[in-house]
C-alpha cells in the first residue's frame, strides 16, 4: 500500500510540475539591419550589371543567409552565391561561401557600425574581401568586392549602390 502511495505521489507529482518553457528564440541579430531584399546598379569586372542581395534568418535564426545575384542589365545571370553568416563573438562572424563557380570559401567578417567587412578564401588558393555598407539610413547598400593581387594590393572587380526591393 505505502508502494502505491508513492507512486501516486510521484505520477500526481510530475503532472502538476511546472511545464518546461520553450527554447528561448534567439535575440536579435547584429544584422538584423541588413536584412530583407536589396537592388541595385554597378559594375561587375568592368560591365554594367545589376546585382540582387537577400539577407535573411535562416535554421532557426542560428545563422544569417547573404543570397548574391548579379546580372546583365538585359537580365542575363553572371553569377550567383550564398553566404552563411554565424556570429561568434561580439561583432565578429564566420560564415561559409558557396557560389556558381563552384568555389567554397571560408568567410572572417568584422561589424563596425554600419560596415561590414567580409575577408574571404585562403592563401593557396584566392583571397578576397566584400565591404557591406549601409548609408543614407539604411536605406542604400553599398557593396564593394575586392580580390587580393599577388602583391597584397586588392583589385576591385564589383561595386553596386543598391536600395531595399521586393526582389
Amino acid at each position: 500500500m505505502l508502494k502505491a502511495v508513492f507512486v501516486f505521489l510521484l505520477v500526481v507529482l510530475n503532472v502538476s510540475a511546472p511545464q518546461q518553457s520553450q527554447p528561448a528564440k534567439p535575440a536579435g541579430s547584429p544584422l538584423a539591419r541588413w536584412e530583407g531584399n536589396w537592388t541595385g546598379e554597378g559594375k561587375f569586372f568592368s560591365q554594367s550589371a545589376v546585382q540582387r542581395l537577400q539577407w535573411e534568418r535562416v535554421l532557426s535564426g542560428k545563422f544569417t543567409r547573404l543570397t548574391v545575384r548579379v546580372e546583365t542589365a538585359s537580365g542575363q545571370p553572371m553569377f550567383e552565391g550564398h553566404a552563411y553568416y554565424r556570429q561568434t563573438e561580439g561583432a565578429q562572424f564566420d560564415a561559409r561561401w558557396f557560389d556558381s563557380q563552384s568555389h567554397i570559401y571560408p568567410i572572417k567578417a568584422q561589424l563596425e557600425a554600419d560596415t561590414l567587412t567580409a575577408f574571404w578564401g585562403e592563401p593557396a588558393t584566392e583571397e578576397g574581401k566584400s565591404v557591406y555598407k549601409l548609408f543614407d539610413a539604411g536605406k542604400q547598400l553599398e557593396v564593394i568586392d575586392a580580390v587580393r593581387n599577388k602583391d597584397g594590393s586588392w583589385r576591385e572587380f564589383g561595386r553596386f549602390v543598391l536600395k531595399r526591393s521586393t526582389m
